[in-house]
């Protein structure tokens, strides 16, 4: 039989598929889920059963009834990989050895974000990138591209220009200004690199324009250079960009100042930390910019109720540190003093208003600087939970509270559940009270009474399990409304590539290679929780 004939009418449907989907800009799931049904029964049978297996791996993760629309930008190395397999080649494969220089060279502090949706690049450049040692994210498409640079503040975001639902332009318009606050260092990427496309990159604001495919002898050198950059920054300036009070390094020098100056005078100071309630509902309704405005009203209140002795500084997000010069007491009288001031507040956006409140935490120097800001947050956190838009003070006579993290371990492996859950309980940290939670299954999981909305969860779930898939169990995971307080990292086999897509595409935070070593599970979940806490 003239099979290679046969292989030439495939390659020929392929490329007719495709020209129909280009016209159209997308293509069905279900449309795609036939396509490759077909096509998986026809290269079986003619000998083209790596295309057979190809097929076969991308139908276990699409659905014949589901009529959402993928972006035929997003299948680029899709079409390339599937037409080399019908000519009878193995899949293209990129290799690139790290050179042992560069291994780890980033500190846990570089955390990058890449908004694509290129399923092959966005895999490929995590592993890279992490391998680099820095911390990287993923956002499939801008909107989630927005709220995760927002919620999880990078220090680097990669854009890629062309997004299913907006242009990468559009993304960066949108965190334009919060971007320029924080220093972030802003890439714009394409495969269209004309003048036209980098001068409306350098014109929007973007700091660089990278071209697709990544020339990585010339792309490492270059985030090692903007990363050094960064750094420099950030130990040069000691004010927040939005807000104009003291960053985050400022209050680090402010309170050893404040530490001698009472060894000194022997004049108390104690800490006032507030967090405002609600913020993500304000950002959610009304927008970041508006939630921006929020932020910066905030700052002036607390400026114009200070006195010249005390100092405020933005801790993170939306909240705030101030040094008051004297006791708790003292502390106590200027925090109400600005629910006073702050609460009357009606801020507009649009034809709508609102109003917005805030927790405060307060604890006095009592000679161990270390424990201070600690107390003041433990403080905070029992104001939160009491009922928020209050101040509360440390005392050490009661029973400390502390901010739950509970670690969840879904997994069909005895072995595996019973290894994680012996290295996470020996994991221990001051201000933060870990518990771990163990399922078989992911139909356990589901059906079980886990939620607790006081308590931050990171979930490890298994990819493959009986009876119900990780992806499954992520997918219904996600439509909770309630997952704020819930990250969710995959753990999958190495050459499982579908399901980090999968995954990826369905909302997880983070991917887990199998086999892996103990303690790259706990570095996993300590950088999980410092994204939280």
């Amino acid at each position: 039989m003239d099979y290679e004939k046969y292989q030439r009418l495939v390659t020929g449907k392929i490329e007719e598929s495709f020209t129909q989907w280009d016209a159209k800009k997308f293509v069905k799931e279900s449309e795609l889920y036939t396509f490759l049904h077909t096509l998986k029964g026809t290269a079986g049978t003619i000998g083209l059963h790596d295309l057979a297996e190809f097929c076969s791996a991308h139908l276990e993760i699409l659905s014949p009834h589901d009529e959402s629309v993928i972006p035929i930008s997003s299948l680029k190395n899709f079409k390339k990989n599937i037409l080399l397999l019908a000519d009878g080649n193995k899949k293209e494969r990129r290799n690139y050895v790290l050179p042992d220089l560069y291994v780890d060279h980033f500190d846990q502090e570089t955390f990058i974000l890449i908004i694509d949706d290129d399923l092959e690049f966005v895999t490929f450049t995590k592993e890279l990138l992490e391998q680099l040692g820095a911390q990287v994210l993923i956002a499939m498409d801008g909107k989630r591209g927005i709220q995760q640079f927002y919620d999880l503040q990078p220090n680097m975001v990669m854009i890629d220009l062309q997004l299913p639902d907006m242009s990468g332009l559009d993304v960066f318009d949108q965190i334009r200004d919060t971007a320029s606050d924080r220093h972030v260092v802003s890439i714009l990427m394409s495969s269209n690199h004309s003048n036209k496309v980098i001068s409306q990159a350098y014109e929007a604001g973007l700091m660089d324009f990278i071209r697709k495919p990544l020339e990585l002898d010339l792309f490492l050198p270059y985030l090692f250079n903007r990363d050094k950059w960064r750094k420099g920054i950030s130990q040069s300036i000691t004010t927040d960009g939005l807000t104009g009070v003291g960053n985050r390094k400022r209050l680090d020098e402010m309170l050893m100042f404040c530490e001698r100056l009472t060894q000194r005078s022997g004049v108390p100071f104690s800490v006032v930390m507030m967090d405002l309630d609600h913020f993500k509902s304000v950002n959610d309704t009304y927008g970041h910019p508006a939630g921006d405005e929020v932020l910066k009203a905030f700052s002036r209140i607390a400026l114009e109720e200070k006195r010249e002795t005390d100092y405020i500084f933005r801790y993170g997000g939306e909240e705030f540190v101030i040094l008051v010069s004297g006791g708790k007491g003292e502390a106590y009288t200027f925090a109400e003093r600005l629910h006073e001031s702050f609460n009357n507040i009606i801020f507009e956006e649009g034809d709508r208003s609102f109003s917005v409140t805030f927790s405060a935490g307060i604890a006095e120097y009592e000679g161990r600087l270390e424990m201070l800001l600690i107390e003041a947050d433990q403080a905070l956190y029992q104001a939160k939970r009491t009922g928020r838009n209050q101040s509360v003070i440390f005392d050490k006579n009661l029973i400390e509270v502390k901010r739950k993290l509970q670690v969840i371990i879904i997994d069909d492996d005895f072995l595996i559940r019973t290894m994680l859950e012996e290295e996470l309980r020996g994991w221990s940290l001051v201000d933060i009270e870990l518990s771990v939670k163990m399922f078989k299954d992911g139909i356990s999981f589901l059906a079980a009474d886990w939620f607790d909305p006081d308590t931050h969860f990171i979930i490890l779930l298994d990819g493959i399990m009986p009876g119900m898939d990780g992806l499954e169990v992520l997918e219904r995971l996600k439509r909770r409304p309630d997952t704020n307080n819930i990250l969710v990292s995959m753990m999958t086999a190495r050459t499982s590539e579908q399901d980090i897509k999968s995954a990826l595409w369905l909302g997880a935070d983070d991917y887990i290679m199998k086999p892996f070593q103990k303690n790259e599970i706990l570095t996993r979940i300590q950088n999980l929780s410092s994204r939280m806490f």
